[in-house]
């Protein structure tokens, strides 16, 4: 869908209230199905664009953090790409250690709220794999 469509979308939202069910357009920007994916300790988070406007015309950005830390640090060559993935292995590399990570989308200057992973073990993975 283009911008345009989502527009649309939202002309329709603001005009028949009580007709179409809205939501607020950052929680339809949320990324779906953030997840890591290892396979031999390359771990790789991937995710699904948003409800509204799927498609490569949002721009994604990713943090990420280790079980028990409060400041998320941001993964700099994953902070305004187009693509559904973006590889943690540097910064996931004590395999002993659980790590979370999390994405959120801009479109249009509509920021998403974050999306985040369930808690993630690299040692964990592997032994599930097996």
């Amino acid at each position: 869908m283009t911008p345009k469509c989502c527009f649309l979308g939202f002309l329709i939202g603001v005009l028949l209230p009580g007709v179409v069910e809205t939501q607020p357009a950052h929680e339809s920007l949320k990324p779906q199905r953030v997840h890591f994916q290892s396979q031999n300790f390359h771990n790789i988070l991937h995710w699904q664009p948003g409800r509204a406007c799927p498609g490569n015309s949002s721009i994604y950005f990713v943090q990420y953090k280790t079980y028990g830390q409060r400041q998320w640090k941001n993964k700099e060559d994953c902070w305004g790409i187009r693509e559904f993935f973006c590889d943690l292995t540097n910064e996931t590399s004590d395999i002993w250690e659980p790590y979370y990570g999390r994405v959120r989308t801009t479109l249009a200057g509509v920021h998403s709220g974050w999306t985040m992973t369930q808690r993630f073990s690299p040692w964990w993975e592997r032994a599930k794999g097996i």
